[in-house]
């Protein structure tokens, strides 16, 4: 279905920007209101929530150019089931923080990385969007 599939491009794109936001805004300072989104811990459950969602979607509904079924749309909803992943975690490491020792070990470990994969959405989005009826995109 096409609402998938420009939902994934969105919600991909949206999250990477929303997880490399303090970086990316230093960059280039026109992305800079993307890291308030940050900020805003309701805001960035309901983008996780709908990343990780329209993630796992996209690998059972075909879209209107797919041909090969799961693979064909593999890159994107991997990428939006992971980059989500990590919005959740984020968003929830906060009001668990003090609970245990265990929890903020496994939180510092994913969210290393969360620049790099923030980014790393944001450009497999942009081709997925380009080039529909690419296989893997």
């Amino acid at each position: 279905m096409a609402q998938f599939y420009l939902l994934s491009v969105l919600s991909n794109m949206i999250a990477g920007l929303t997880l490399a936001g303090e970086y990316l805004g230093e960059k280039i300072p026109f992305l800079a209101s993307f890291k308030n989104l940050r900020a805003n811990r309701h805001a960035q459950v309901i983008i996780a929530l709908v990343t990780v969602v329209t993630g796992i979607i996209k690998l059972i509904v075909l879209s209107p150019s797919e041909t090969i079924p799961v693979v064909g749309d593999i890159l994107p909803a991997l990428t939006g089931i992971v980059v989500g992943a990590i919005l959740l975690v984020e968003s929830f490491r906060t009001a668990v923080e003090s609970k245990g020792e265990q929890l903020k070990k496994i939180s510092t470990t994913v969210l290393t990385y969360r620049v790099p994969v923030g980014i790393a959405a944001v450009v497999i989005a942009i081709p997925h969007f380009l080039f529909p009826g690419v296989p893997v995109l």
